[in-house]
């Protein structure tokens, strides 16, 4: 298992009482800087998360952060 961003902050978008909702690292994927993550995502039932950027890096712009899973 990759514990390359243990300790690292996280940011959720959908919590609930029960689940933390759909749960991202912050960091850019090309690049492997912390990026400003959007206010929200756009999420489809029937296909999960949109494949679409949801975050800004300052070095490469509009960019995916690094999703860790619904928890």
């Amino acid at each position: 298992m990759d514990y390359s961003y243990e300790g690292a902050r996280r940011i959720s978008y959908g919590a609930t009482e029960d689940s933390y909702g759909a749960v991202f690292i912050p960091v850019c994927e090309k690049c492997g800087r912390f990026v400003k993550a959007d206010a929200e995502i756009k999420v489809n039932e029937s296909e999960g998360l949109a494949d679409e950027p949801n975050a800004t890096c300052k070095k490469c712009g509009r960019v995916k952060m690094l999703f860790e899973g619904f928890l």
